[in-house]
Order: C-alpha cells, then sequence, then structure tokens
C-alpha cells in the first residue's frame, strides 16, 4: 500500500434550500477513493496534478453532471479516512450554475436528484454525510 494523503473534493451545489446528490450505482467500481456504492454523494473527486481547488470542483463537477458552477467558496477542510484510504477533502459551496443537469458517468452514478436539506435520503456517502451535517449544523437547519 502506498502511504500516500490525497486530495479529495466535495462540492454542495445549494439551489432554493435544496442539495443535488448523485446515486452511485450498486455495482459500481473501486474508483480508488471512498468505496461506498448504492449511496447519495455530492458531485466531487479528486484533485489533478497542477489543478487548483476551484479547477479541480469545476471540472468534477462538469464531469459527472454536465453542470457549469461559479460563485466558489470553501466551506471547510476534513479528514475521510478507511483502511489504507486517506483523503483530505475540500469542501467547496457553489451557489450558482447553469446548464442541462444530465447523468455523465452512468458507471458511477446512475441518478441526480435534487433534495431538501432536511429531507434527505437515508444513505449517504460518509465524507458527503459529514459535509452535509456540518453544514445545517451551522446554518441552524434542523434534520
Amino acid at each position: 500500500m502506498d502511504q500516500i494523503i490525497k486530495v479529495g473534493i466535495g462540492v454542495m451545489l445549494i439551489d432554493d434550500n435544496k442539495i443535488l446528490l448523485g446515486h452511485r450505482t450498486v455495482n459500481g467500481k473501486d474508483t480508488g477513493g471512498i468505496y461506498e456504492p448504492d449511496h447519495w454523494c455530492l458531485p466531487g473527486g479528486k484533485q489533478e496534478y497542477e489543478e487548483t481547488v476551484f479547477e479541480g470542483a469545476m471540472r468534477e463537477v462538469k464531469e459527472e453532471t454536465n453542470l457549469a458552477i461559479s460563485d466558489l467558496a470553501i466551506f471547510n477542510v476534513a479528514d475521510d479516512i478507511q483502511p489504507n484510504k486517506h483523503f483530505v477533502t475540500i469542501q467547496i459551496v457553489a451557489k450558482k450554475f447553469e446548464g442541462n443537469l444530465t447523468v455523465m458517468e452512468p458507471d458511477k452514478q446512475d441518478e441526480w436528484r435534487w433534495f431538501p436539506l432536511n429531507e434527505l435520503p437515508q444513505k449517504i456517502y460518509s465524507p458527503s454525510k459529514k459535509f452535509i451535517d456540518l453544514y445545517r449544523e451551522k446554518m441552524n437547519i434542523p434534520c
């Protein structure tokens, strides 16, 4: 095992107190990140070499959803650790977006859906859940 800490990016798109979540396919492949198939997740992924955090956020959201995001802000930074994997995840909030929401990587996510922040699905990808829970706490949004 390579004992390397990697940088992950999670993006919360907010529209009228709703957030965008994608359903990770049941039989999805392990792509080297935190592996949790059949869970709902925020868009995001791994930062690439020579890419800024915001460039990575914009690229990942576009690759996964076909949406172009703007008005980005770093919300928090968190450690996401599983056996043999350690990511420092930069949590970014995007309040503006445009484009047609589309499942762009059907082998990874089979659906994208908007959820009210107080009516979320049960199975949420652990790095996304950590981000959402902290956001709701700081914004005083009840569960």
